[in-house]
């Protein structure tokens, strides 16, 4: 059942199809078409207004009145509920809400006056054939003729068009930051730019300075030098591991490097041998040494000595090169597989030696003439006991050591000085080269058949 009202004194009618009243109030129903005049009173409503009531300005009000209101001057009394007939049915208005955001504030109800509209007021009755319904209105709009509220700040109002607040909020603030970090990013694009071009001017005057000019004769500086160029950096010296001071030296028989003697290393004569030797008792101080390079151990070279060892053990060092962490290469007597044998050894670079050894065991206060061969391209190395060959190894090379400089009874060995000789020591010789076996062998017979090569340095000869 539908609460809508019917006209007074026509209790009991027939249903007809549900109209409805202007928002205002009741309106009487009549029965004629529903009229429609043109002027501003919007969409027809399917009612005439009574006859002879004065037209009245249309108002609007923000919320739709719920309930009839009672009319002034005699207009006709509220309809009757009765049953609701089945046909088309308008849209209902919803009612018009605030902004999101904002407080719904109530509003009183104000009465309407009637809406007059021409013709006699008789009972409702359905439109006549041929007639055109009501063009549906905008969800919006007020039955019965009434415009719209007019919507805050000039914006249409529509149940989809609502604008959320939050999410323009949310846009300004992206907006604001964006604005922010173009703004930081140009300040920090400008430092940037501006210390570049500082830094480069820099560098570039920088760089000015120091390019040397070209000279222009000896001792002469250049059209923009402000004097002589500066000599060029050369690497610090090489240090060799620390040693015993010396008492003497003993000069060269061939090549200007001396042999600066220990305190206990005595030169003298030596049954067995017609000239000087250098007798060495062992010790620390039981040694002699040059102070300066005497060949590049990067190149083939040959090395050789007359030795007597007067102890018939352990590992002794007769003449080597070196005074870094470890030796270049070393001739001496050394244990193998339980035998005290002669080697000739060189130190190979990264690390391990290589080992050339006799065939024989080494003898116990006798001469014997050593000779040790290193041959760089091939990379082997020999051994000869009295111009004898003994046997050879290979090598990937030989590792320079220190200031290079010649040992004479001693050999360095973990940064520290090892193998003492026992014994004495002559006829100290070093070519730059591969020296043949016929003149090793000729160095046996002594100071009487020289070898065709002669030896770069030589110390102590018969």
């Amino acid at each position: 059942m539908s609460d809508r009202p019917v006209p007074s004194g026509e209790p009991g009618q027939p249903p007809t199809p549900p109209q409805q009243a202007p928002a205002g109030g009741a309106a009487p129903a009549t029965g004629v078409p529903p009229q429609s005049p043109s002027g501003a009173f919007g969409p027809a409503s399917g009612y005439g207004p009574p006859p002879a009531a004065p037209a009245q300005p249309q108002q609007s009000t923000p919320h739709p009145a719920a309930q009839p209101v009672p009319q002034s001057g005699g207009g006709p009394a509220p309809l009757a509920p009765g049953p609701v007939q089945p046909g088309p049915v308008k849209p209902q208005p919803g009612p018009v809400m605030p902004p999101q955001g904002q407080p719904v504030q109530p509003q009183p109800a104000q009465p309407q006056a009637p809406m007059p509209q021409p013709g006699p007021p008789v009972g409702r009755q359905p439109f006549a054939p041929g007639a055109q319904p009501a063009q549906p209105v905008a969800h919006w709009q007020q039955q019965g003729g009434f415009q719209p509220p007019v919507p805050p700040s000039g914006l249409p109002v529509s149940q989809s068009s609502t604008p959320d607040w939050e999410a323009l909020a949310e846009q300004n603030e992206q907006s604001a930051k964006r604005g922010r970090r173009l703004k930081l990013i140009g300040v920090v694009t400008a430092v940037v730019v501006v210390a570049a071009a500082g830094g480069g001017g820099y560098w570039y005057l920088q760089r000015g300075k120091e390019k040397e000019p070209v000279a222009q004769g000896p001792g002469k500086p250049g059209p923009t030098s402000p004097g002589p160029s500066s000599p060029p950096v050369s690497a610090p010296p090489v240090k060799g591991i620390d040693s015993p001071p010396t008492v003497g030296s003993l000069p060269a028989k061939k090549g200007s490097a001396a042999l600066n003697l220990g305190a206990d290393a005595k030169q003298g004569a030596m049954a067995g041998f017609s000239g000087q030797v250098l007798k060495l008792p062992s010790g620390q101080d039981s040694f002699a040494s040059t102070s300066t390079s005497v060949i590049d151990v990067n190149k083939s070279f040959t090395v050789s000595a007359r030795v007597l060892v007067d102890v018939p053990n352990g590992n002794r060092s007769a003449v080597s090169q070196g005074d870094g962490q470890y030796y270049s290469y070393s001739l001496g007597r050394a244990g193998n597989n339980g035998h005290d044998q002669w080697y000739f050894k060189v130190q190979v670079p990264g690390g391990g030696s290589v080992i050339a050894w006799s065939k024989g065991d080494a003898t116990v206060n006798q001469w014997v003439l050593l000779t040790g061969v290193y041959d760089d391209p091939s990379g082997q190395l020999t051994l000869y006991v009295n111009g004898a060959p003994q046997s050879s190894a290979k090598s990937a090379g030989v590792q320079p050591s220190g200031t290079n400089s010649l040992q004479v009874g001693r050999l360095s060995s973990n940064s520290q000085w090892a193998d003492p000789w026992h014994g004495a020591v002559a006829d100290i010789q070093v070519w730059d080269q591969v020296l043949p076996e016929a003149d090793i062998v000729k160095i046996v017979a002594g100071p009487s058949s020289p070898p065709s090569i002669a030896p770069i340095a030589a110390w102590l000869g018969g």
